[in-house]
């Protein structure tokens, strides 16, 4: 049936399966509800997903995660779009603070969740989004490689966009291109996300700021440089007055009000106090034992 008219013959010769039940003027009542029926159900046969036992995997990068990215919320959004697609989720599998660029053998949960799909408890595996997968690209490709292994009925779906990650037909091979454009996406924002962060940190390490690991306040005397202190000249000077003054038989609040005298500039606040010039000649006394 290659022309219109073939087709349009095939179809009124359905008629001669009506005559009896219906009249002749009827036939059009019953033909062509169905007609409009089956181009809709050949339309949707690509599309049509039957019922599905699915894992849910989810993963956070940082205890917990926050709102919509908490272990919990991913869960519940697998599970919401399942129900909604007529599909079970029978498993749910999590891997809570962990890297989305660490390979399978270093997540529980997704290596649980491709044990599923190895075993036949599961027929296919929902992500909240592809980045919750994996955060570089290859890591992706691996993982999704050995979901489609446990066989070919297997299928992948993502549940924010409510698609289908597609695997590859050598047919189509703009399904590659697209899946690895979006795994490379997700691995370029994990990367500018790393860049914001660490160009945080020096900008916070340069102001004497905390920015992890041993904790490393600004010492009066010093600045930090590259998480190392540096002395500072003239700082290091008043260090120096005020030990003299100490060698000399000064009490602490002498030194302080000597230091107010020459109007030098304190740590904090408008003026030296007793305590804030012993707090500080005893650190640099800690430190000078520690170095020896």
């Amino acid at each position: 049936m290659d022309g219109f008219k073939d087709k349009v013959a095939f179809i009124w010769s359905v008629a001669d399966l009506l005559r009896g039940d219906y009249k002749a003027h009827e036939y059009g009542r019953v033909i062509l509800p169905l007609t409009v029926l089956r181009r809709l159900d050949a339309t949707l046969t690509e599309t049509n997903m039957p019922v599905m036992k699915l894992v849910a995997y989810c993963r956070t990068s940082t205890a917990n995660g926050v709102g919509s990215d908490s272990l919990q919320a991913q869960e519940d959004a697998c599970r919401a779009w399942a129900t909604g697609n007529g599909h079970e989720v029978v498993l749910a599998c999590r891997d809570d603070a962990l890297s989305g660029t660490l390979g399978i053998e270093d997540r529980p949960g997704l290596a649980a969740s491709l044990v599923a799909l190895d075993d036949g408890e599961a027929e296919g595996l929902v992500v909240h989004r592809p980045d919750r997968l994996a955060r570089e690209l290859h890591v992706q490709e691996v993982a999704l490689a050995h979901a489609w292994g446990a066989g070919d009925h297997v299928r992948v779906f993502e549940a924010a966009e409510g698609a289908e990650i597609m695997r590859d037909d050598p047919s189509d091979p703009q399904r590659r291109f697209l899946r690895q454009v979006m795994g490379a996406a997700a691995e370029l924002e994990r990367g500018l996300i790393k860049a914001r962060l660490q160009g945080g940190r020096r900008r916070k390490a340069a102001k004497g700021g905390y920015v992890g690991g041993n904790r490393l306040h600004r010492r009066y005397g010093y600045t930090l440089e590259d998480g190392r202190y540096v002395p500072v000249t003239e700082e290091q000077a008043v260090v120096d007055r005020m030990r003299k003054l100490r060698a000399d038989g000064a009490a602490w609040q002498a030194v302080a009000d000597a230091l107010n005298a020459k109007e030098v500039e304190p740590p904090s606040g408008s003026v030296w106090f007793a305590m804030t010039c012993h707090r500080i000649l005893k650190r640099e006394d800690i430190a000078r034992a520690a170095n020896a």
